[in-house]
Formats: C-alpha cells, sequence, structure tokens
C-alpha cells in the first residue's frame, strides 16, 4: 500500500509542475534559452527553468514539434517560402522592420524566420530580392 501511495504522490508533484506554465508560455521560456532539442534535454540545472523534459506529452493538443518548440529557425528552402509569401515585404527594409516591430505572435511559422536571413543562410544567399520576391 505504500508504493501506492508514494506513487500518487509522484503523480501529484508531476500535475503541479505542468500546470505551472501554460504552453505558450513554456515555449516562449524555451525559445529564449536557444537550445536544440538535445540541449534541451540534456539540460540539468535545479532552478534554472522548471520544463518539463515531455512537453510533446504536457501539451499534446498544442504541440506542433520540436522546431516549433525551441523556435529553431527554419532552413533556407523552408524560410524562402515563407518569406516570399508575407505581404507587403519586398525589400530588406521592410523585412527587417517587420523583425524591430514584433509584428509575428509564436504561432505564426515565420516567427521561426531568422532576423538576419543574409547571415544565417550564408551558404545559400543570393540577394534579398531572391529570397523575398517570387520571380
Amino acid at each position: 500500500m505504500s508504493s501506492l501511495s508514494s506513487s500518487s504522490s509522484k503523480d501529484n508533484t508531476v500535475s503541479k509542475k505542468r500546470a505551472l506554465y501554460t504552453f505558450a508560455e513554456a515555449r516562449k521560456i524555451a525559445r529564449s534559452y536557444g537550445f536544440t532539442k538535445q540541449e534541451f534535454l540534456d539540460y540539468d540545472c535545479p532552478g534554472a527553468y522548471q520544463l518539463p523534459k515531455n512537453p510533446q506529452d504536457v501539451w499534446k493538443e498544442e504541440w506542433k514539434g520540436w522546431d516549433d518548440f525551441l523556435g529553431i529557425c527554419l532552413d533556407f528552402e523552408q524560410g524562402r517560402q515563407i518569406a516570399r509569401s508575407l505581404d507587403g515585404i519586398d525589400t530588406e527594409e521592410d523585412y527587417l522592420r517587420l523583425f524591430q516591430e514584433k509584428k509575428f505572435n509564436d504561432d505564426d511559422i515565420a516567427s521561426r524566420l531568422p532576423y538576419r536571413p543574409d547571415i544565417k543562410y550564408k551558404d545559400k544567399w543570393i540577394s534579398w530580392e531572391d529570397f523575398l520576391q517570387d520571380k
């Protein structure tokens, strides 16, 4: 019987930890660290953050994958496709202003575009025109 009560006590602790943050709050915290998935799973500093190591189970309904949760930048092809779909963004100035004004919410895939794609994608970069405008 004692093992049942200790298991029940452990479940209550997990439940409290799960309720500590909403998915949006947890994702914002997770993204602020700039971790890869492995770094997130390996990071073990008590008290630094209190996010569960199994966010895909805790927030099943909101879960869109590790890249979304951690805010990992889109690869070049995906990034260019999303950037080209942004209304009214045709120049470097337009693009940078969009990021400076923080017009994306975290649920928007465009929030995973890099602020400076010319630097992030330097190996594949051609020009701002190529990145932003479908020819």
